[in-house]
């Protein structure tokens, strides 16, 4: 069980930041930053595909993000970037996005501690992602 658990908020964990990072993409004007946030988005797609697989693969399903989670990252991504569209705000509320999901991480692997090996390396794989998105975005502050 704990292994599904880990997963899935593993899973649920990249959603969050994939139902992010079009929003950020469609207000930026600069491009060196837009992609920069499109490669992440393609880090954070082709691990999440291999989440997905791990899930489906031990028999179980993947749990979705809940449509007012959705729909509630969405304004308040929207209502975040209207008051301010430089780069240097987008770069922070990425950051700020990406250390919530590395603490979330961080705690679910904790939480699920006897998750299988490979769902503990996938969790190991997503907080270096985080960090990496963060270091990369830091030159944009």
């Amino acid at each position: 069980m704990d292994n599904e658990n880990l997963l899935n908020s593993i899973y649920q964990n990249i959603a969050m930041v994939l139902e992010t990072i079009p929003e950020i993409r469609k207000i930026t004007t600069d491009c060196d930053f837009k992609a920069l946030i499109v490669g992440q988005e393609e880090s954070y797609q082709n691990l999440s595909g291999s989440v997905k697989d791990a899930i489906t693969s031990n028999g179980d399903s993947t749990e979705e993000l809940n449509d007012l989670l959705k729909t509630y990252s969405e304004w308040m991504t929207k209502l975040k970037a209207m008051s301010d569209k430089n780069v240097c705000h987008l770069a922070e509320m990425c950051i700020q996005g990406y250390t919530m999901g590395m603490v979330k991480a961080i705690q679910k692997s904790h939480l699920y501690c006897d998750a299988s090996k490979e769902a503990k390396h996938f969790g190991e794989k997503l907080i270096s992602l985080h960090e990496k998105s963060i270091n990369d975005l830091k030159k944009y502050l």
